[in-house]
C-alpha cells in the first residue's frame, strides 16, 4: 500500500502530489480536472509501464500507439505515446519525464521518458554494463521538424525509456515497434483490477466468476447482491442462445455478442430470471465484487462509483469496499463527481475507526505562484465529518 502519490509530466497532471492516501481513497473534482489522469497513472505505475498497456491507454483514448513506415517521415504526425506528457508533446529537455510513485525522488518511482537509441554494431548483451548504458542513453537533438541527425554509429532512432530504481527496458518507436537488446525486465509490478465507467462485460464477469465459484469468496458476491435483492440466492452463467442473439440482432439491436448470460434465482418465483432484468444496480455490484478478487495485495481501481447504484445504498457499498479492502490488502481509488457518493463515504470514513478512507479533491490552484496547476487537496477526519453534517461544497 502506498502512502502517497507524486505524479510528474504526465496528461494534465504536470506537478500534483497527493501528501496522505489511506486504504479507500475517494478523488473528487470537476469534469476534465484530472480524476480518471490519476487512475491511469496508478494504473501505469502497477504495472511497471509495461508496453502493452501503454498501448491500450492510448487506443482507448484514440491516441497514437503505433507508428506505419509511411508516417516516419511525416513533420506533423503524432509519435506514438506522445499524448501521455504534458502539453501532448514530448519534452525537448532531455531530463523531463513522467514520474509516478510515492515521491518524485523515490528510487522506486517509475519513470517513463523519450529518447533517442543508436543502434551498435556490437552485440549490446556482450558489452559490460557501464557501456550499455552509454548506448542505451544516448541521445541526440532534433530539428523541429523531425529530421534525425545521424552520428557515428548510425541513424538515431525514437524510443520509450521505462525505469524504476537501476534497471531500464526500451522499445522502439518507430514502425517496428520492437523491444531493444539489452533491456531488463522491471521489478515489483503490482496486481491491479480496473473497472471502467462503463459496465465490464458478461463474459469478462463469467471468467471471474469461473475463478471463485468453488471457493469461500462465492458467498462475498451472494452477500453483496443482496444489498440490492434481498431475495437473491444463487448467481449462474449459462451459455446463451444464439437463435436468441440472432432475433435481437434482427430487430436492431446492436450489442456485442456475447457467448454466455448471468440468471439468478430468487426465493420469491419459480424459475431463473436474467441478471439484466434486475436494472444496472444488480450488474454493477457484481461487477464492482468480482473486481475485487483479482486486486488483491494491489489495487482496485474504480472510475466513478456512483454509475447504476441508487444513493440509498451506497453507503452499504462503500461499508462493503472498506471491509473488503482490508481483508484482501487491497488499496482502492475512486473517483466521483456525485454529493451523494461523497456523503456516503464520508459516513462509513468517519465509522470505520480501524480502515483509513482519505477524501481528496482534484482541481486547479488559484493562487498566485501556481495558478491553473492541478492540485490535490486532502480532507481530513475533521472535515470528512463535517461533510456527515452538512453540504460542504469539495467537488
Amino acid at each position: 500500500m502506498i502512502k502517497s502519490l507524486a505524479i510528474k509530466n504526465f496528461r494534465s497532471l504536470a506537478d500534483f502530489e497527493v501528501a496522505k492516501l489511506g486504504r479507500v481513497n475517494l478523488i473528487v473534482g470537476k469534469n476534465n480536472s484530472g480524476k480518471s489522469s490519476v487512475l491511469e497513472a496508478l494504473r501505469i505505475y502497477a504495472a511497471n509501464g509495461q508496453r502493452s498497456l501503454l498501448e491500450k491507454i492510448a487506443s482507448g483514448h484514440d491516441e497514437k500507439f503505433r507508428l506505419s513506415d509511411s508516417e516516419i517521415e511525416e513533420s506533423d504526425v503524432a509519435f506514438p505515446f506522445e499524448d501521455f506528457f504534458t502539453g501532448r508533446k514530448f519534452p525537448t529537455n532531455d531530463d523531463t519525464m513522467i514520474v509516478i510513485g510515492e515521491s518524485i525522488s523515490s528510487d522506486l518511482a517509475l519513470r517513463i521518458e523519450h529518447g533517442l537509441y543508436v543502434e551498435s554494431s556490437s552485440s549490446i548483451t556482450e558489452l559490460d554494463k557501464e557501456t550499455r548504458t552509454q548506448i542505451h542513453r544516448r541521445r541526440v537533438k532534433k530539428t523541429e521538424d523531425r529530421i534525425l541527425v545521424a552520428i557515428e554509429e548510425g541513424t538515431p532512432i525514437d524510443a520509450l525509456y521505462v525505469s524504476k530504481g537501476e534497471r531500464t527496458t526500451a522499445s522502439r518507436l518507430d514502425e517496428r515497434n520492437s523491444r531493444i537488446r539489452g533491456s531488463i525486465d522491471l521489478p515489483g509490478s503490482i496486481a491491479c483490477s480496473v473497472i471502467p465507467t462503463q459496465f465490464v462485460s458478461v463474459d469478462e464477469l463469467a471468467d471471474e466468476w469461473d475463478k471463485i465459484g468453488l471457493t469461500k469468496d462465492k458467498q462475498i458476491v451472494i452477500d453483496a447482491l443482496k444489498i440490492i435483492a434481498p431475495e437473491f440466492e444463487e448467481l449462474m452463467f449459462v451459455k446463451r442462445d444464439d437463435s436468441y442473439s440472432n432475433a435481437r440482432m434482427s430487430l436492431g439491436i446492436n450489442r456485442d455478442r456475447l457467448s454466455r448470460t448471468a440468471m439468478l434465482r430468487l426465493s420469491n418465483f419459480p424459475r431463473p430470471v436474467p441478471l439484466n432484468s434486475l436494472g444496472d444496480g444488480m450488474l454493477r455490484i457484481l461487477q464492482l465484487v468480482l473486481k475485487i478478487f483479482p486486486a488483491r495485495g494491489g489495487f482496485l481501481l474504480i472510475d466513478e462509483f456512483e454509475n447504476g447504484l441508487h444513493y440509498a445504498v451506497q453507503e452499504k457499498v462503500w461499508d462493503l469496499l472498506f471491509e473488503l479492502a482490508n481483508k484482501l490488502d487491497i488499496q482502492v481509488f475512486a473517483t466521483t463527481h456525485s454529493w451523494d457518493c461523497i456523503e456516503s463515504f464520508a459516513k462509513v470514513a468517519v465509522d470505520r475507526k480501524d480502515i483509513e478512507g482519505v477524501l481528496f479533491r482534484v482541481g486547479k490552484s488559484v493562487r498566485t505562484s501556481d495558478r491553473d496547476r492541478v492540485i490535490a487537496t486532502v480532507f481530513d477526519e475533521d472535515q470528512l465529518f463535517n461533510i456527515t453534517q452538512s453540504d460542504v461544497e469539495v467537488r
